[in-house]
């Protein structure tokens, strides 16, 4: 299919090409991008109309009741993974991945859009980052990820705060419990960082060698998991406590994937917002036509063109301070996403309210990402101490 050309085929454009493989030291390893602009757009359009033709996000309604796997729609991750690569979207080339830090954006702010219930954000970007920061011995999971496989990151420790339940690996193996790890249940292995002796280290445990109990998730599409490990045999891929190194750079990436997701769905909010005051009368008149609602809309509109501009800067000129840009978009996107869907359930009147249509949904999603590793208000602190203020 065409749809997987434009994933693993070489740019025509030789010059484009050069440019857009640069390498920044902000990122590590992973690449800027390293598709064209054209390129790029295909990718997302072939994203969007795979998720669209799948029933998304109408479809996540039906995700409450889903029996085994719930928040998973596994043909539709198929689809992605094997026709058209997203599995494997900023992993290295080496371990069957491709494209850098443009593509990771491009398609969480598509999956975002659309609500797509597939493990992107958590299994590809922040396992799979975590991984790739941990040298050769992350290789054979990566590649693991990259094929389709889920690997769920079972992370306690996030930002330097050990949690009052923290994972801890010796001889005997890695025990602990960990909440919340997203798609613990449904994952093929867990991305574990442990307490050792000599600091926080990276473990992989099969999925196998662990429990997991699902969890109630106000979003029907992202489901979570509480995992536990009782001296579970674990391959240790770090040692000497540089694991938290390779941990920091996996939250900074799924920081601003989680941004990307937020600004898709701000973006598609704000879109069925406006195509809504355009049809719906009151008075005689279209309400879009009034100067109240006119107002609101430019207020949603510059949060969504602000957290726009601030991702295109992060993606294309990060800055020497690169878990400061990752913070100031996740607290940004937090806010905006939140602001635009409460503007979305309003202006649509009662039927905002209304489980028939889709703004709860979208709702759910602002509410779970405001939250997910770490809310605005954190990220803020983060700032500040990142900045020694």
């Amino acid at each position: 299919m065409s749809t997987h050309v434009s994933m693993h085929v070489s740019t025509h454009d030789n010059t484009s090409r050069t440019t857009s493989t640069t390498r920044s030291p902000m990122t590590g390893d992973l690449a800027l991008s390293s598709l064209d602009p054209g390129d790029l757009a295909e990718l997302r359009n072939t994203v969007r109309a795979a998720v669209s033709e799948s029933g998304y996000p109408a479809g996540a309604r039906a995700l409450e009741f889903q029996g085994e796997n719930p928040g998973l729609d596994p043909d539709l991750w198929r689809l992605l993974s094997e026709d058209i690569g997203i599995a494997g979207v900023g992993l290295p080339e080496s371990c069957g991945g491709l494209g850098g830090l443009a593509e990771i954006l491009a398609v969480a702010e598509e999956l975002g859009a659309t609500l797509a219930p597939v493990p992107f954000l958590t299994s590809t970007v922040l396992a799979g980052q975590i991984l790739a920061a941990c040298g050769d011995a992350g290789r054979p999971y990566l590649e693991r990820i990259a094929a389709g496989e889920i690997a769920a990151a079972a992370i306690t420790d996030v930002f330097g705060r050990v949690g009052d339940v923290a994972c801890t690996a010796d001889d005997s193996g890695v025990s602990g419990v960990v909440r919340f790890v997203a798609y613990g249940a449904s994952s093929a292995f867990h991305v574990v960082s442990a307490i050792t002796a000599e600091g926080t280290d990276i473990f992989v445990v099969e999925a196998a060698d662990s429990s997991a109990r699902s969890l109630a998730s106000l979003d029907f599409t992202r489901p979570s998991a509480t995992v536990s490990f009782a001296a579970s045999p674990g391959v240790r891929l770090t040692f000497g406590g540089a694991g938290a190194t390779a941990l920091g750079h996996g939250l900074d990436i799924a920081l601003l994937a989680t941004a990307a997701d937020q600004l898709g769905g701000a973006q598609r909010c704000f879109d069925m917002t406006l195509e809504y005051i355009k049809f719906r009368r009151q008075f005689n008149r279209e309400i879009g036509s009034f100067q109240a609602i006119k107002h609101r809309m430019a207020d949603a509109l510059m949060l969504v063109e602000m957290a726009r501009s601030g991702l295109e800067r992060v993606t294309w000129k990060p800055s020497e301070q690169f878990s400061v840009d990752a913070a100031v978009n996740k607290a940004w996107c937090s806010d905006a996403y939140n602001a635009v869907v409460a503007e979305t359930v309003q202006l649509h009147g009662g039927v905002g309210f209304t489980w028939e249509h889709d703004a709860h949904l979208y709702f759910r999603r602002a509410r779970f990402d405001a939250a997910f590793l770490g809310d605005a208000a954190f990220h803020r602190g983060r700032i500040a101490a990142l900045l020694d203020w």
